[in-house]
């Protein structure tokens, strides 16, 4: 953990997020492909018109000190994260001012927001509709201390008050003060010493003390008694610490829930203790496998030789040979722009056509002399596993495999030998993660092709406010991936969550952010 502050883009990290899943309150979340929204923190609503207006409406929640969340901290959560005022303004003699915080769809903010103080509510009017508009206010940190640090002003109220009137005035020479104390703040420094004031909560729990354990940091958690929402937690007290290597050798001794990846070295030991009654989860990180055909070059360049190949590739194959004894762990996925699970999921395999087009058939034979060169990550046993069980099975269908394999992920795409890459993807959550994946442009596109009528899919739904209108745009782009045989999603990346005997209801959340700790209000007892 190095940060408080989860808005800053330089503190997002596994670390800070889990720690932020459990310490800050929020008015909705994303999970998987779902917001939830949290009404005891407060209310979302969209107004279409001749321009689209975003509210935020607080209930009534407060930081662990006991000073209400009003409308300085929904101000400040603005200014941090719509990058409104890094550009200079029209006859402004001053640069601009950068907090450096998560870019979110309220960079597309008309104007400085509305404020109804009598309502603890604010306004944003927009230039365009955003998809993300329930999720894009991020009340990350208290106004009050932001005022009390940059400003020296002792009195919260007052401080907060003089934050948001920076913000209303645009008064640069505030806002420069104000985003540094913004950026800085909320710093954890090695040693684990933090601030007080960096150390407020909004959330169910509120951290306690920070410290170098065994085998690093350590994080002790008690529950907020300030904490006003639904999620109230039955443990007062909360212990994170890394997992070690034989973090299961003290599985209800020192430790009570363990997460790790699953190996063929914790095999043995996990089915050991699950038929000892130890309770065992599986779940996904977010992430998965899936083979990848490069299109700008080369065997592939042509799309019936890459529809081809894909229906030769043996999906299950694959997945069992590189899971070996952990198969059951690995969930197929047919979708590479949604989680399994979900309603989206399930249109995206109803609607995309992959079922029917990747199917087994006589089209798979391969032309003369094909010879493909796939990469993989040899470090990586699943990959490993993987790559044995492609080269084996399309090589009986007249495809020739060449070994392209890298000692590590960071080099997979390095080079011009290859022609498909097996690798562990994630999946894309918002317009700007899928662009980057699979945009023409893309900074991780690994085909080095793109398709015009995508790039205009992704651009509409960055601006399709309703729900289920940008449900139905996302499967629209997974269709283009379809229709050009551009990749074949094979399984999702597990995680396995081990639980004693004495602790009930833990029911790890697939996906990439805090997939564990952010289920720890839901834990209790279990019954005698």
């Amino acid at each position: 953990m190095t940060s408080t502050n989860p808005a800053s883009a330089a503190s997002v990290t596994d670390g800070n997020l889990d720690i932020a899943s459990l310490t800050r309150g929020a008015f909705g979340t994303l999970v998987n492909d779902t917001v939830e929204m949290d009404e005891t923190f407060g209310e979302v609503t969209m107004e279409d018109g001749e321009q689209a207006r975003v509210r935020y409406d607080l209930a009534e929640p407060s930081w662990s000190d006991g000073v209400p969340i009003d409308t300085a901290d929904l101000m400040l959560a603005w200014a941090a994260t719509s990058g409104y005022f890094r550009t200079p303004k029209e006859g402004s003699p001053d640069g601009g001012v950068d907090f450096g915080g998560v870019p979110t769809g309220l960079t597309k903010s008309a104007y400085i927001p509305e404020v109804d103080e009598g309502a603890r509510a604010i306004e944003v009017p927009l230039v365009v509709p955003v998809v993300d508009w329930r999720t894009a206010l991020d009340v990350a940190v208290p106004a009050h201390v932001i005022g009390q640090k940059a400003l020296k002003i002792e009195d919260p109220i007052e401080a907060k008050e003089v934050v948001e009137t920076a913000i209303e005035e645009s008064d640069t020479a505030k806002l420069t003060k104000i985003a540094e104390a913004w950026s800085s703040t909320f710093a954890i420094a090695e040693n684990g010493k933090a601030s007080e004031e960096a150390l407020l909560s909004s959330g169910p729990y509120r951290i306690s003390k920070i410290s170098a354990g065994e085998g690093g940091q350590e994080v002790d958690l008690e529950a907020n008694p300030e904490y006003a929402g639904e999620a109230r937690p039955t443990y007062e007290q909360v212990r994170l610490t890394p997992a070690g290597a034989d973090a299961l050798d003290s599985l209800g001794e020192k430790v009570d829930v363990v997460q790790v990846s699953p190996t063929k070295a914790n095999r043995k030991q996990v089915r050991d203790l699950e038929r000892r009654d130890y309770g065992v989860a599986n779940a996904n990180d977010g992430t998965m496998w899936a083979l990848i055909l490069r299109t700008d070059r080369g065997l592939f360049k042509r799309k019936d030789t890459r529809t081809a190949y894909l229906r030769a590739v043996p999906r299950g194959d694959i997945a069992e040979g590189g899971a070996g004894e952990w198969a059951e762990a690995y969930e197929a996925t047919d979708v590479v722009l949604f989680p399994p699970g979900g309603e989206g999921y399930q249109i995206a395999t109803e609607d995309s056509g992959f079922s029917t087009k990747f199917k087994a058939s006589e089209d798979a034979t391969a032309p003369r002399g094909a010879k493909v060169c796939i990469s993989y990550d040899k470090s990586s046993a699943f990959a490993a596993g993987a790559y044995d069980t492609i080269s084996n099975v399309v090589d009986d269908e007249g495809w020739s495999t060449a070994d392209c394999g890298v000692s590590s992920a960071d080099k997979l795409l390095a080079g011009n030998r290859w022609d498909a890459v097996l690798a562990r993807i994630p999946v894309p959550q918002t317009p700007e993660e899928i662009s980057a994946q699979w945009g023409a442009k893309g900074s991780q596109n690994a085909t080095g092709g793109g398709d015009r009528d995508r790039d205009r899919l992704i651009g509409e739904l960055a601006r399709t406010a309703d729900p289920y209108e940008a449900r139905d745009v996302r499967v629209q782009i997974e269709k283009t991936l379809v229709r050009d045989s551009i990749v074949v999603p094979i399984v999702m990346n597990p995680t396995v969550t081990v639980i004693d005997k004495k602790v009930d209801s833990v029911r790890p959340r697939s996906g990439r952010v805090a997939p564990l700790v952010s289920t720890i209000v839901e834990w209790s007892p279990t019954k005698k």
